[in-house]
């Protein structure tokens, strides 16, 4: 058999090449997302941002109410900073979460979680500070304890990532992954986080074009959907953990 010299060479380019080929191929064949640098862009939300959702619970059975909002303000973080506040009352119990973070990078500097059931009240205070999270429990019966954690210095409060989601450049296809610290079970995760599809989602609040996203951990997947214009307004959620499918009721833009 004769080889001329453009087939040789094509032999040798298709050598060269092959492993990135079946790599490639492989990854398609895996189902497994390309996954990019966690890149954020600047927060889309205003100060006083305000969101209500209504709260379903796995007997399709109307459960409560929690609220996100947004102020520009902080007591821990120096220079620009951002302050989440997030309320959920639910089946007679109520629990608060404010966190603290810078606004570039979304970073936490300080977290307080307040939960009351009945008359018992617990809170958990958490001040990060680079690769640690020292925590300040107090129990229902008013014991403290306190505790330090390392943690990645790139870990993000759990509570917060949900916005953080927000501030991606989503499109489908899309995926990246973020470390992130929840106090209260001192759980320390790698969330994959990957759009999936575009889709229309209707809440309370009206009917949105979204994204839908999926978080992924070793142990749990939840689903959120993330309007596609501005100011990306996460409209329905739905925990992998605890089934609670969360629904956007009413909206406030802010200032």
């Amino acid at each position: 058999m004769i080889v001329s010299v453009y087939q040789r060479s094509g032999l040798r380019m298709l050598g060269r090449y092959l492993p990135v080929l079946i790599s490639i191929l492989l990854v398609a064949c895996s189902g497994q997302p390309t996954i990019e640098p966690l890149q954020l862009q600047a927060v889309p939300w205003a100060n006083g941002e305000r969101s209500t959702y209504e709260i379903i619970d796995l007997n399709d059975t109307f459960a409560g109410t929690a609220t996100i909002e947004f102020t520009k303000e902080a007591t821990h973080v120096e220079g620009d900073a951002w302050t989440m506040r997030r309320e959920v009352a639910a089946q007679g119990d109520q629990e608060v979460v404010v966190v603290e973070m810078s606004a570039v990078g979304l970073r936490p500097a300080f977290s307080a979680l307040t939960r009351m059931t009945g008359s018992a009240r617990e809170q958990v205070n958490t001040t990060y500070s680079s690769g640690q999270a020292d925590l300040e429990l107090t129990t229902a019966k008013d014991v403290t304890t306190y505790e330090r954690i390392n943690i990645p210095s790139d870990a993000r409060d759990q509570r917060t990532l949900l916005a953080l989601v927000r501030t991606l450049p989503l499109r489908v296809g899309y995926a990246t992954q973020v470390n992130s610290f929840l106090p209260v079970a001192n759980l320390l995760e790698r969330t994959t986080i990957q759009v999936i599809k575009q889709e229309q989602v209707e809440t309370p609040a009206g009917t949105y074009e979204a994204w839908l996203i999926e978080l992924r951990t070793p142990d749990s997947e939840s689903q959120a959907w993330i309007a596609t214009g501005a100011p990306y307004r996460l409209v329905k959620f739905i925990d992998g953990r605890t089934g609670g499918t969360y629904s956007l009721q009413a909206y406030e833009a802010g200032q």
